[in-house]
């Protein structure tokens, strides 16, 4: 299983380049238009600077460009796409953008002409029936033709904004539509291009493709870790003739030397296998592995880093997981079946095209996990597991009645395609991630009776695993009916306290916090006691409130912490009885920054665009609407109040495209990008 660190995701732009390899990814992004389109005709011209492949490369016939790859993000449907043609030109090296131009051929040489298979994801290579001679000096124009006369949807590919120099370049154009281009057809200039892979091929290359690393989990015995090498080369590596070395470094330290057990055809993958790896040290341990291969051509793929990590050991409780920052208790995901791993850290407002109202996070909070069935029709069946750190339950031996452990959560609902049944389910390990047991029941998004999307509270009884070290995951079944959210995660257990704590809700008011919780029954219960802590885990008393005592009705209650911590802050009730038994609640978190927080719903924005804006003092705010040119569209300034402000922007008369929203305050300046219908 491929752990997948749910961080905030960002490509890193970099560039491959030795011997006669090159990647060219720089600035990336995804879309759906750069090297296949999505309508029925796609054509797309490039432009890669000399800088960017190297001036010396592929400049005889003996380095020639004899392959180059696309990277394919997500796949869509209708995975052949044929009528497929790459042309090449060298051109000045002054010629870096472009202008609007039609549609022609002229002066290149057609590198391949042929069927482009779409499926799996990575980079995806083309075989040239020409290879290309490039000119030293020059720059490199790639032609992309796609005529199928066939809609492609669903797909995503790396794009390259601009060039090594300067991001905002128009280094493409292109014509994506349902007429066959011709002569008179217009292409149109655009920042993005495909981020491209050119390669000449040797007769020996031998490459490291992946590191292959045990579940994440909290390690006691030693573990085996297989690194994958692939034959690049068009001669076989006999066994033995690969020698991979695997370092690791670290909380755990491991260094080995192993070689191919059996011979890797050309365009195959042999496993190296490394055992007895000691990774019982909690952290992130850095996997280094290469390969040597007597006569290999290229040394640009001989090297990969990535890292294997140890999970945690958690037993101090509640422990508690608000998906807002650090990510304590569950920092892991993983797929299970389908080709997608669709949770996600989502940060406000979620909005699709098909929603009507948004999903907003669960107050206080900013974030939430998301499990993003909506991304895709062929995510149906797709399953995800969200998963935790190792968590040493309470020993069942504890005073009479033994603990009653919960996991209690709040996952959302909504009414759209009712029908589909996209579904979550608490799931539990007890051998260190390697087997997974569902504790049923599950819980199913759809809510035929859901005016708008809300969050719900569920709750599932772990006792029976009491005494374990065990992780914990969330594993989402895709339906394709839309997303789920889930958030406010807290693993607790109690003791014997009678009273049935019915909500507890935290509320940030301007300077102070006002803490609210009822209960539906009492039975000789003494006090609640206010708790604080800055990290989650280490909680100081804040004040009392006396208990009712014994009741069977509901009973509120309210506390005011008038003084927060400029930090966030995390709070916890402390249930006590007449004789001195406690029981403690869910935490609940406000943020009290000093620093301004912004969300814009919905997103995409029709007629009317709402900023809600959580500001730390009364000033007076500064709003502009700016297109991705930098051009000014709307500005104006509004007047805000501590606390929460509701502003609301009239935006009909802007073009559909997309827009950059900057609300700058007097010490901080917010900005978030929208979309116009």
């Amino acid at each position: 299983m491929k752990k997948i660190y749910l961080l905030p995701f960002l490509f890193i732009a970099f560039l491959t380049s030795n011997a006669q390899t090159v990647s060219i990814l720089y600035n990336l992004n995804t879309t759906d238009s750069t090297v296949i389109g999505n309508k029925r005709y796609h054509v797309s011209e490039s432009i890669y600077t000399d800088e960017e492949i190297g001036s010396g490369n592929f400049t005889s016939t003996a380095s020639a460009i004899e392959r180059i790859g696309y990277y394919l993000y997500i796949q869509g449907a209708n995975t052949t796409v044929s009528s497929f043609k790459i042309w090449m030109k060298n051109v000045s090296s002054a010629t870096t953008t472009f202008s609007s131009g039609t549609y022609t051929s002229a002066g290149y040489t057609n590198v391949y002409n042929g069927s482009f298979t779409a499926t799996p994801t990575g980079f995806r290579y083309f075989t040239l029936s020409t290879p290309f001679v490039r000119t030293p000096g020059t720059n490199l124009q790639v032609l992309i033709e796609r005529l199928d006369n066939l809609n492609h949807a669903g797909y995503n590919f790396l794009e390259s904004e601009g060039n090594i120099t300067d991001p905002t370049l128009n280094t493409t154009r292109y014509y994506n539509g349902n007429a066959a281009p011709n002569g008179a057809t217009v292409l149109t200039p655009k920042v993005s291009r495909p981020a491209i892979r050119l390669i000449h091929t040797f007769s020996l290359d031998a490459g490291i493709i992946d590191i292959i690393n045990p579940p994440v989990s909290c390690y006691g015995d030693p573990q085996n870790i297989d690194v994958q090498v692939y034959n690049a080369g068009t001669d076989v590596i006999p066994a033995g003739a690969a020698s991979v070395t695997l370092n690791i470094s670290g909380p755990n330290s491991f260094s080995g030397v192993q070689t191919n057990a059996a011979d890797i055809a050309s365009g195959a993958v042999g496993v190296v296998s490394f055992s007895n790896i000691n990774l019982n040290n909690a952290g992130d341990n850095i996997d280094s592995a290469y390969v040597t291969l007597a006569g290999d051509g290229t040394t640009f793929n001989d090297t990969l880093v990535s890292v294997t990590t140890t999970a945690s050991t958690l037993s101090t409780y509640p422990i508690v997981e608000d998906a807002e920052t650090t990510l304590p208790v569950f920092p892991f995901a993983a797929l299970v079946s389908g080709t997608s791993q669709l949770w996600t850290l989502q940060s406000g407002d979620y909005t699709n095209f098909d929603q009507t109202l948004p999903l907003s996070p669960r107050a206080p909070g900013v974030s939430y996990y998301l499990f993003d069935s909506y991304s895709g029709s062929s995510s149906v069946g797709f399953i995800s597991r969200l998963y935790s750190n190792c968590i040493e339950l309470p020993t069942p031996l504890a005073p009479n009645p033994a603990p009653v452990t919960t996991v209690s959560f709040w996952m959302s609902h909504d009414d759209i395609y009712a029908t589909s049944l996209d579904s979550l389910y608490l799931t539990i390990s007890t051998d260190k991630g390697a087997t997974w047991t569902r504790l049923l029941p599950g819980f199913q998004r759809a809510d035929a009776a859901a005016a708008a999307p809300y969050w719900q509270e569920e709750i599932v009884d772990i006792s029976a695993y009491n005494g374990q070290t065990v992780q914990l995951g969330f594993e989402g079944v895709s339906d394709y009916g839309n997303v789920i959210g889930l958030d406010d995660i807290t693993i607790n257990y109690s003791g014997v306290v009678p009273v049935s704590l019915l909500s507890f809700d935290a509320i940030r008011n301007g300077k102070v916090n006002n803490l609210q919780w009822s209960t539906s029954t009492e039975v000789n219960t003494n006090k609640f006691i206010i708790e604080r802590s800055t990290d989650g885990k280490n909680f100081t008393s804040l004040g009392e409130v006396r208990a009712t005592g014994n009741s069977t009705v509901t009973q509120y209650y309210r506390f005011t912490d008038a003084t927060p911590i400029k930090a966030v802050n995390y709070y916890r009730i402390k249930m006590i009885d007449n004789g001195n038994t406690f029981k403690l609640s869910e935490v609940k978190s406000i943020k009290n920054l000093g620093i301004a927080e912004m969300a814009v719903n919905p997103n995409p924005v029709n007629q009317l665009m709402r900023i809600s804006l959580e500001a730390d003092v009364n000033e007076t705010a500064a709003i502009t609407v700016t297109d991705l040119t930098g051009k000014r569209i709307i500005s104006k300034s509004m007047t805000v109040v501590a606390g929460l402000n509701n502003l609301e922007i009239p935006v009909g008369q802007l073009s559909s495209g997309t827009y950059i929203v900057t609300v700058r305050l007097s010490n901080q300046t917010l900005v978030k990008k929208i979309n116009k219908l």
